[in-house]
């Protein structure tokens, strides 16, 4: 999935892991010398082929439609400054959640303190692990009806750290997450980590981290999958889509290699007594001498099969827009009822639901975690997703309509509406604000008012059907005169 989704130059360089030798390859040395007929041979035939990039534009296609509004994440004042460890903001941080659910189906975030913090800047942060990182946990055993939770949990932290000016080294390091027992109270379990090199696990160096002198009796991590919140490893939601990718990149590297073929014909001559150091030229302005009785002809291979392969192609490439992004569209279709166009869309963004319902809830649980760390309420911490990926955009017509109904008897607000437009990002003021607004407005930059325009459509009061511009502009004048 990694690798689907970086495309072509990634899986390109993992060579026959996605794309085998030929036999002719492998006979010719290919994979042995990469000197050898056979390595550049496939060399040849792996560079000519395409890799498709529907992952990648499946993936950020969802994640636009994700977060095509922001999501409303509300927490106690003394948590609004909590980040990621990156620097980013929790909304930042969800979109990055929701795309390692969308690639890998699986994302670990933990709740740290600082170290050393400075005075007044000791809030929590918050941490992702990729699931290549999640190397071992335990959920504890299955016991007739007692709660399973986390108790230990290991994370790789390799990194390369550069040792002096321009050389690095790699540094093998885990992060071990534990529940241990407090040397007071041994039925208590207090939270513990601690970071280890080379892999040596030495438990006297495990330490409880505290804020101002708090600590937990929880793990502050929470794995989210695809679709839920607990440890088991699920297959990625788009798994599907990469196979086909990866399918589709085989095909079309022996679809290009025949296509190649077709155009290496080869001159045979016969009776020609060629010497085996004459050159011998072909093309345009060459000129091949024969005996009499001699004969000279191309040779090459045949494009029976290059049709059929052609429209295998082109229907996985199809099966594959299916499934993808180009498929999670809202827009109606020609002659689409609005009960069909709303099945479609339903079906198509159902992942998506769960998607960002499980990614809200995630992160929502990791911060209700930095709450009770804090001693705030954790019920005052608030994760709602944006979930109005498969709406109908807001146009002109639709407004009329939406409020002509409301005129007509509808049991719709003013308010509401308001609402509709500031999702739809028509303005960005509160209701409040566009009714100030609105009020102030200079009428005198809008000449044709309701009652200005009736005066234009109907006749005069002196029953004259024709009503000039002057006269028009007369009355006006008189009316603001006697206002």
């Amino acid at each position: 999935m990694r690798d689907a989704y970086k495309g072509e130059r990634k899986v390109k360089s993992k060579n026959a892991t996605y794309l085998p030798y030929t036999s002719s390859q492998i006979l010719d040395g290919a994979g042995v010398n990469v000197e050898s007929v056979g390595s550049r041979a496939y060399l040849a035939y792996k560079t000519r082929a395409r890799f498709p990039n529907f992952v990648r534009e499946a993936v950020q296609t969802a994640i636009g439609m994700m977060h095509s509004q922001p999501p409303e994440i509300k927490l106690p004042k003394s948590m609004e400054g909590i980040r990621s460890s990156k620097g980013e903001s929790l909304p930042d941080l969800l979109r990055r959640i929701n795309t390692e659910q969308l690639t890998t189906g699986r994302l670990a975030v933990m709740a740290d303190m600082p170290t050393n913090p400075a005075p007044g800047k000791d809030l929590p942060y918050l941490t992702t692990y990729i699931s290549e990182r999640v190397i071992n946990w335990d959920d504890g055993q299955v016991e007739e009806l007692v709660p399973q939770v986390l108790n230990m949990v290991v994370l790789e932290e390799t990194e390369q750290v550069r040792k002096d000016n321009f050389n690095w080294d790699e540094d093998e390091k885990y992060r071990v997450l534990t529940i241990g027992k407090d040397d007071v109270n041994q039925d208590v379990g207090i939270y513990k980590q601690g970071v280890f090199e080379d892999g040596q696990y030495i438990a006297g160096m495990m330490k409880a981290p505290s804020w101002r002198g708090t600590t937990l009796n929880k793990l502050p991590l929470v794995i989210i999958n695809a679709a839920d919140l607990t440890s088991d490893v699920d297959d990625p939601p788009i798994l599907n889509l990469a196979n086909l990718c990866m399918t589709i990149y085989r095909a079309d590297a022996d679809y290009r290699q025949n296509l190649f073929m077709q155009g290496q014909d080869t001159l045979v001559t016969s009776g020609g007594n060629f010497d085996e150091t004459d050159t011998i030229r072909i093309g345009a302005g060459a000129r091949l001498d024969l005996p009499l009785g001699a004969d000279a002809k191309y040779i090459g291979v045949g494009g029976k099969g290059l049709s059929e392969q052609r429209e295998a192609l082109q229907s996985l490439e199809s099966q594959a827009g299916s499934m993808g992004a180009q498929t999670l569209d809202s827009t109606s279709r020609e002659r689409e009822s609005g009960d069909s166009l709303r099945i479609r869309v339903a079906a198509r963004t159902a992942d998506m639901n769960q998607i960002v319902e499980t990614g809200a809830a995630g992160l929502e649980m990791v911060l209700k975690v930095c709450a009770e760390w804090m001693g705030e309420n954790p019920d005052e911490v608030r994760v709602k997703p944006n979930k109005e990926f498969g709406e109908m955009p807001l146009t002109g017509q639709t407004m009329v309509e939406i409020a002509t109904a409301r005129s007509l008897g509808f049991p719709i607000s003013a308010k509401s509406m308001h609402d509709l437009a500031f999702r739809r990002r028509m303005t960005m003021m509160t209701f409040e604000e566009e009714q100030a607004a609105a009020s102030s407005e200079d009428t005198e930059e809008f000449p044709f008012k309701k009652s200005e325009t009736a005066d234009r459509a109907g006749a005069d009061q002196n029953g004259n059907g024709d009503n000039t511009d002057d006269d028009i502009s007369a009355r006006n004048k008189a009316k603001k005169e006697t206002t």
